[in-house]
């Protein structure tokens, strides 16, 4: 499979008269799957007919029109009409620098979070699962429930464009809870050699943890007070049988 960097496809030489003629070229850098072979191309085209190329592959230009075939012919003559240098000057050092971004792969950053449903009755619960900062774009999120898939319930978003080469996508979970079960989101991207998986850690609500919090607090104060009671009484008892009693006569 041959690859071409778009970026480096572009238009020069243009060239208008007052009848209206057009006249353009371009090159093209065209890379193998593993980018280790490269070939240049340069077309050259008058009103929007290719007439003569070049190819770095077997160096020599080719015609496709009476007239591109003669310019062809002279320009094949001489060496120094050949444009090979191009692969190194321009395929090669692009390709260093484009596809370092193309091709680089970034982990996703994934955290799972618990969301208040809208409905405070509701006896279903919701969670997120977010994928922040990854690339290249195609990321995979799925949920499992004590090893299986969970296919209801599920909602997803699409891949967002950060507009720095990165992407991010969430993905919900909304159901109802179940003693002892065990929650997982699972995250199949290309730059994971496995899949990433975030195990939900079960979290008490704010106002519920207020409330254990502030027991747990009063217990506390209640144990100390206590023991600071019966030290007090003790001290007291043992002062008291300790005094000498005086005896009337």
């Amino acid at each position: 499979m041959r690859l071409c960097a778009p970026t480096l496809l572009f238009i020069l030489l243009p060239l208008f008269t007052v009848d209206g003629y057009y006249g353009q070229g371009y090159w093209s850098c065209y890379y193998t799957g593993d980018l280790n072979s490269t070939e240049f191309t340069f077309s050259w085209y008058f009103n929007k007919v290719e007439y003569l190329r070049y190819n770095s592959t077997t160096d020599r230009y080719t015609g496709f029109t009476t007239y591109g075939t003669a310019e062809a012919a002279e320009l094949n003559k001489d060496s120094s009409n050949s444009l090979y240098f191009y692969v190194d000057q321009l395929c090669k050092r692009s390709r260093d620098e484009y596809f370092t971004y193309v091709l680089m792969t970034v982990k996703p950053e994934v955290t799972v979070r618990s969301l208040v449903v809208s409905e405070p009755r509701s006896l279903s619960a919701m969670l997120l699962c977010s994928a922040y900062d990854y690339h290249p774009k195609g990321i995979k999120v799925l949920w499992l429930r004590d090893g299986e898939v969970v296919t209801e319930g599920v909602s997803s978003t699409e891949e967002l464009s950060d507009g720095d080469w990165y992407y991010q996508t969430h993905s919900y979970l909304q159901y109802t809870p179940r003693p002892g079960e065990n929650i997982s989101c699972v995250v199949q991207h290309v730059s994971l050699t496995r899949p990433l998986i975030i195990t939900w850690e079960r979290h008490l609500p704010e106002d519920q943890r207020n409330k254990l919090i502030i027991g747990i607090f009063l217990m506390v104060l209640g144990i100390v007070l206590a023991v600071v009671g019966f030290l007090y009484y003790m001290l007291r008892s043992k002062e008291q049988t300790s005094r000498p009693v005086t005896l009337g006569k």
